[in-house]
């Protein structure tokens, strides 16, 4: 509802100075003209847009002085491109599969692409990485098609950004004429600029990741953990141990070795039937036994000790009242029955009461810490403990290096996305201008024009049924 309220203000307020706009010009407020011609923003439905050509001269100088090396680099561009064109649409096409039948069978499986919708697959402490990506993404694929223009020697009209909603992206404007008086080749080479910068910033974006670790290692351990970056509160009331600068090496008896297992070992809690603790049976022997209706009873108890039922292979289950650290201190290992420990021993498994029977007893191994034992939902812990890969060596942390990291897994999916969507024929976007440039220069010389156009509008067709299917798709799984 909160995420349907932001949304909703911010159509109202696009309505506002859309409406706005057309009274003052409709006035012709001399005020408003100035503020205008001082900032040229135009006000569209639902975007706003601001284009200059203070860039063009820089642009064309810095492009003409490369000239030899950006003839070469736009024709590797343009072959690259090509080469996606085929594998592009069958992902689309397996990802439009999956989706349908995500659908069908009522499951939320991830997709190889799916939409991003904030709030819903996309959480709020990440949308500044959002905004910030999605802007340096359309800078780079527009200044592809603005540097294979110039080289081309087809003349730069404008760049600008463009807020859609609140979406920012940016744009240039070439004039037509120019480009469609060009060979089929060179059309070709300025449609896939675009596709091929966001090639380039994805690998470039995917090397930094790989590099980062080994160019960071006499700062930063990686793979021996995760380092506790910041904690939000949980989902539930009550204390906890855990403290910003933790370094977490085990959930239960799974290891972290960074923020995927991480994420892997708690979901694994999450499904796996509760798990216990193999402890001698010597222990229990001077503890009174109870049923499940008395244990831990007692309210003072009840704050310190957690109700455990003895799985030692017999038919009755013996229920005892102990501390819990107490129990996983005693330990030898883990258990879901009496088979997983010695013969002289008892599978201890917490027994909660009805109204929290979906809570698990999960012990967080930290360095240098005493383990914390957290009572409660894997995905509490997921949500409100926010780790990152890289634990200091020295006093310097990690936060600005986990920031930029976060960026870089951003650039690297939304580059790579946007490439796909675009190199796809499909209607407005640079695909159909491709598939066009690629099929006069496979058809020159040949008369038939007829066939030519029907085989360009079939793969056009095709590329945009699969796009529109995608987004229709992906949009209903998150949503139902």
């Amino acid at each position: 509802m909160e995420a349907g309220n932001v949304i909703g203000m911010i159509i109202l307020f696009h309505i506002f100075i859309y409406i706005l706009d057309k009274y003052l010009k409709k006035r012709n407020s001399a005020i408003y003209a100035g503020i205008l011609n001082t900032f040229p923003i135009q006000i569209e439905f639902m975007n706003i847009k601001w284009a200059t050509s203070i860039f063009n001269k820089a642009l064309n100088t810095w492009t003409i002085q490369r000239l030899p090396f950006m003839y070469k680099w736009y024709n590797v561009g343009a072959i690259i491109t090509l080469l996606l064109c085929i594998p592009s649409m069958i992902l689309l096409a397996s990802t439009a599969i999956v989706s349908v039948e995500n659908l069908r069978q009522n499951r939320k499986e991830e997709a190889a692409l799916q939409p991003v919708l904030p709030g819903v697959n996309l959480p709020k402490s990440d949308l500044l990485y959002y905004f910030i990506t999605l802007l340096i993404c359309t800078v780079v694929h527009e200044v592809g098609h603005a540097l294979a223009a110039i080289s081309e020697q087809v003349p730069l009209q404008s760049i600008g950004f463009i807020i859609w909603l609140i979406i920012p992206a940016a744009f240039v404007e070439l004039p037509t004429s120019n480009v469609i008086t060009l060979s089929p080749w060179k059309q070709l080479k300025i449609y896939s600029a675009g596709v091929w910068h966001n090639v380039v910033l994805s690998f470039i974006a995917f090397l930094a990741l790989v590099l980062m670790p080994y160019i960071l290692m006499p700062f930063f351990q990686i793979g021996g953990g995760v380092y506790v970056l910041d904690l939000n509160e949980y989902l539930t009331e009550g204390y906890h141990d855990f403290q910003i600068g933790d370094q977490i090496t085990h959930t239960n008896d799974c290891r972290v070795t960074d923020a995927g297992s991480w994420n892997r070992c708690l979901t694994a809690i999450l499904h796996e039937p509760p798990s216990g603790f193999c402890v001698n049976r010597s222990y229990l022997s001077g503890i009174p036994m109870g049923d499940e209706t008395v244990c831990c009873h007692d309210s003072e108890l009840s704050q310190s000790h957690l109700c455990f039922v003895s799985l030692s292979g017999s038919i009755s289950s013996n229920y005892y009242c102990l501390r819990a650290r107490e129990v996983s201190n005693l330990s030898s290992g883990w258990c879901v029955n009496h088979g997983n420990c010695f013969t002289n021993q008892s599978c201890l498994v917490p027994a909660f009461k009805n109204e929290t029977e979906s809570s698990k007893l999960i012990l967080v191994k930290r360095r240098i810490a005493d383990p914390i034992l957290f009572v409660g939902q894997p995905d509490e812990i997921y949500s409100s403990v926010h780790v990152s890969d890289y634990i200091p060596r020295t006093f310097v942390g990690p936060r600005i290096i986990h920031s930029f990291d976060h960026l870089l897994r951003y650039l690297v999916s939304f580059s790579a996305g946007l490439a796909v969507l675009n190199v796809v024929p499909c209607v407005f976007m640079d695909g159909q201008h491709i598939a066009s440039a690629f099929s006069a220069i496979i058809m020159e010389g040949r008369d038939n024009v007829f066939i030519k156009r029907h085989i360009l509008r079939l793969f056009v067709f095709l590329g945009t049924s699969l796009i529109v299917v995608n987004i229709a798709c992906g949009m209903l799984v998150l949503l139902i």
